[in-house]
């Protein structure tokens, strides 16, 4: 018998690079997808003033992206 789940899958189909980097940010703060997913969506809706932490080195490359981008 396959399990249930409490609530339903809701879908997403985010770029892939963007979900691989994603799954990479996600795994250098210990944590998952699916606990990152719920915390933006609880702090997006006001449940909470606390958004999930992110890699210190996620800031640098954002800007590391933005410089190579407007240079092309």
């Amino acid at each position: 018998m396959p399990s249930r789940h409490r609530n339903p899958a809701a879908v997403y189909r985010p770029d892939p690079d963007l979900h691989e980097r994603a799954k990479t940010a996600v795994a250098d703060v210990g944590s998952d997808m699916n606990a990152h997913i719920l915390g933006f969506l609880s702090w997006l809706v006001g449940d909470t003033d606390e958004l999930p932490p992110r890699p210190a080195s996620a800031g640098q490359a954002a800007v590391t992206r933005e410089a190579t981008t407007t240079a092309q």
